[in-house]
């Protein structure tokens, strides 16, 4: 039978009764070097216990996660002859060893019951709190890359490039006094290389791609960016035959709306060569998207204000073939908002279909700005989420699970879209007659 976490505690509180010299009140705790070992070792076991007694399931979705993402990891090395796949040390070690990162969230709350500073009724329900809020971004991250490598291997990559982020996390990016906008600089050069990584930088001069290859399959070069954060420069120079976004003129239309806030994952394209993907984005203006890609689990499905961002996100950036939704569990038929917040009648009915919003008086108008602003919606404004038959014709749902094949429409479109386009001159317009039937599981 598994151990309680409230028998492994009243064994790490007896084994701290027995040894006078460790000392643990509100003010600090100090544990000497020669017991400090073992005192861990009863500490970790309720860290451990507590766990696997209230988080037994999630333990069991990670390692399904970690399973895939192996199994997907090992297919992209393959297929591009890699050495190595970077992510962030904190996803890997939840992807290898979830019960252990898990545990890390306890450290805190542990020590606080330990020094008298709350009680066990309590710690309980803070401990499943910071836990569930260790768990969920994570496993969001875990999935998106599982995602990311499942579209590469179904596009037949055979070389990348990047560039060395150091070239782009320059000193004056930290510096206090450094003026967002202020500095005109030269974007880094593409380097060839034999490993993809997933940059985790806060800030920097550029958006440059986390993911940028060649693809056998489509004949094209594809960038894929799933990580957006702050630009702090104005590039010397832009590829030209992109089409940019300028910045200041969304954020005019639509209110706050700077991509590192509100983006899940981007698709640009090119038929000649690497270069012309190297910049997505500067301090101005931004490539615009050929697709968006959004992941999504159930809670997400029941979250008004982030369905309706994604579309907001599908409008405002007006990807050339739309967004896809990649949803890791099958689409609930009937959507409702969380058990603990009570809509009212009035918040209901102001529930705003933002595909259909009027553009006019952005500024004025702060239902965009505080769709992206915020995600966690307080008791009075709490909406009835939208159904999947209430998205736009241009936001497509695919219920993916961990079945790399249930990305193949993504694929078609794309090698439609960039097949030769004497072939079909619809196939020189955005989405057009490029779509697929939402699907169900």
């Amino acid at each position: 039978m598994a151990l309680k976490w409230s028998e492994a505690y009243e064994d790490l509180k007896k084994f701290i009764a027995e040894h006078q010299e460790i000392k643990i009140d509100a003010d600090g705790a100090v544990i000497l070097s020669d017991i400090r070992t073992e005192f861990y070792r009863y500490f970790d076991t309720v860290r451990d216990a507590f766990v696997k007694e209230y988080f037994a399931t999630e333990i069991e979705s990670i390692s399904e996660l970690g399973n895939a993402y192996a199994d997907i990891s090992k297919l992209i090395k393959q297929d591009m002859n890699l050495e190595a796949i970077e992510v962030s040390g904190s996803l890997n070690g939840f992807l290898l060893e979830p019960d252990k990162s898990l545990m890390s969230a306890l450290y805190s709350p542990l020590f606080n019951l330990l020094q008298g500073k709350t009680n066990e009724e309590r710690f309980v329900l803070e401990a499943q709190k910071v836990v569930k809020a260790f768990f969920r971004p994570l496993f969001c991250e875990g999935y998106k890359r599982w995602g990311t490598l499942a579209l590469l291997h179904l596009l037949n990559p055979d070389c990348s490039w990047d560039v060395d982020l150091c070239e782009l996390d320059v000193e004056h990016n930290r510096n206090a006094e450094f003026f967002p906008g202020m500095y005109e600089e030269d974007v880094p050069e593409l380097q060839q290389r034999r490993q993809l990584t997933f940059s985790y930088l806060q800030k920097a001069s550029f958006i440059m791609s986390d993911v940028l290859v060649h693809s056998k399959k489509l004949g094209a070069y594809v960038s894929v960016k799933s990580q957006w954060y702050e630009v702090r420069c104005k590039a010397k120079q832009i590829n030209q035959n992109m089409e940019w976004l300028d910045l200041e003129q969304l954020h005019y239309k639509y209110g706050f709306c700077r991509p590192e806030t509100i983006l899940d994952t981007t698709i640009h394209l090119a038929r000649e060569n690497a270069d012309e993907l190297k910049l997505l984005a500067d301090y101005c203006c931004m490539a615009r998207p050929d697709m968006l890609i959004a992941f999504m689990e159930e809670c997400d499905w029941h979250d008004a204000n982030h369905i309706e961002r994604l579309i907001l996100n599908n409008k405002i950036f007006n990807p050339r073939l739309g967004t896809y939704v990649i949803s890791r569990t099958v689409v609930p038929q009937k959507t409702e908002p969380p058990a603990d917040l009570q809509p009212s009648d009035e918040t209901d009915s102001s529930t705003m279909d933002v595909a259909e919003a009027p553009e006019v008086a952005p500024v004025q108008s702060t239902e965009a700005e505080s769709l992206v602003a915020s995600s966690s919606p307080s008791p009075t404004s709490v909406k009835q989420p939208l159904g999947i038959a209430d998205l736009p014709d241009s936001v497509h749902v695919i219920n993916v699970g961990y079945d790399i094949n249930a990305l193949e429409p993504i694929v078609q479109v794309i090698s439609q879209w960039l097949a030769p386009q004497d072939q079909d001159a619809n196939q020189q317009h955005d989405l057009g007659e490029l779509q697929i039937t939402n699907q169900e599981s």
